[in-house]
């Protein structure tokens, strides 16, 4: 594909300008994506905590509602595109939203009993959950840094569950019966990515229309639709407003993840994806009134080291593999994104991808691919 000209003749991504003004809009996705990150863990907890607000999955329902009322709406407007609906993909992906549902019901119950601090740290066993299964499935070991980072997050989530002043251990077996599931959904979707090539808003439409129908039986089931119907604040205009805002979070996080991972690459999203935990962990001490002591703060301190340290080893692994691939094959015109498997994350895999923070593709490309993956799907909920 030819350059884009200026009337001079000057190329115009080579206009120091220009290369501006495309680096902080990159540096703006990111910090868009990582702050509604934060923001969606915590505008969930206040409607359990401020608002004693005790009904996990009808605020599931509400959220993938919504999302599915924004994709239409979006697409409508041309904002996004969406692909041509296939009923066998369809059908195929009904297994995938049966295990994000029971994720994000088992998501939102852990919120509501145990606060940010933890729940982030009882999140972050995400990966060694996902590392067994590979284990198991496919005989796969990580390379021995990110193991050690790994087993440092872990010991530090021990450490600070140990000083838990609020210890409620069914919020703990709730929010690890999450991570197990975030597990396996991360090994499914990757694979089912894999296979269909389904570019992830096309793949989030799927999910949300299968996981509309199962979070309004849940919530039936659970009887919560006679505890909602007798909520005292049901009719307050605060309260309606503050869960229309929980519930557009958690689409607006999936829409901030593509946006970063357009302007940059799947590489930043994932290294803000897991370094916000840390400021999540930290923001989350001072908030709704958490106790916390020495030995729990000394957990969350060495579950954030390996956290960070994960991130590194992951980025630098990244890096390498991306530098090596380049000069196999060249960096090249950019195609339209999927959704597959990057660890313990699902991120965007476009076919040829250009690195580093603030470089992303050529304009004319991007606008091709309007259809293109979000990095993840796991914002639709808890946000951690």
């Amino acid at each position: 594909m030819g350059k884009s000209l200026n009337g001079s003749g000057q190329d115009l991504h080579d206009n120091p300008k220009g290369r501006d003004r495309r680096n902080w809009a990159g540096i703006s996705a990111a910090l868009f994506y990582g702050s509604m990150s934060v923001a969606s863990v915590f505008l969930n907890k206040a409607i359990f905590e401020v608002w004693r607000y005790r009904y996990p999955a009808s605020l599931v329902a509400g959220q993938t509602v919504f999302t599915v009322l924004a994709i239409f709406t979006l697409s409508r407007f041309g904002v996004i595109k969406l692909g041509k609906f296939n009923m066998d993909n369809f059908k195929r992906v009904f297994t995938v939203s049966a295990v994000f549902q029971l994720k994000l019901v088992l998501d939102m119950s852990a919120l509501v009993l145990v606060n940010i601090p933890m729940y982030g740290i009882l999140k972050s066993s995400t990966t060694p959950f996902v590392m067994l299964l590979d284990y198991v499935l496919r005989k796969r070991v990580p390379a021995m840094r990110i193991q050690a980072a790994v087993w440092v997050t872990t010991v530090g989530g021990l450490v600070a569950g140990f000083g838990d002043l609020h210890f409620e251990p069914l919020g703990y077996v709730l929010a690890l019966s999450s991570a197990a599931c975030t597990a396996c959904y991360v090994v499914l979707v990757g694979k089912l990515g894999d296979e269909l090539q389904l570019d992830s808003f096309t793949l989030l439409l799927y999910n949300s229309l299968w996981s509309t129908p199962l979070s309004f039986a849940i919530t039936i089931l659970t009887g919560e639709v006679t505890g909602v119907m007798n909520y005292p604040h049901v009719s307050e205009a605060a309260f309606l407003a503050a869960f229309t805002m929980s519930c557009a979070s958690a689409f607006v996080l999936n829409y901030a993840t593509y946006l970063c991972t357009q302007l940059n690459d799947a590489l930043t999203t994932s290294v803000v994806g897991r370094t916000k935990s840390v400021v999540q962990g930290v923001a989350g001490l001072f908030a709704f009134s958490v106790s916390w002591g020495v030995t729990n703060a000394c957990g969350l301190t060495l579950n954030s080291v390996g956290i960070c340290w994960y991130a590194w080893e992951r980025y630098a692994e990244k890096r390498r593999g991306t530098r090596l691939e380049n000069v196999r094959r060249g960096i090249g015109a950019l195609n339209e994104n999927f959704l597959t498997r990057n660890e313990s994350q699902l991120t965007l895999s476009p076919k040829k991808q250009m690195n580093g923070f603030g470089l992303h593709r050529h304009p004319t490309r991007a606008s091709e691919s309007g259809s293109s993956s979000m990095a993840s799907m796991n914002g639709l909920g808890g946000g951690g």
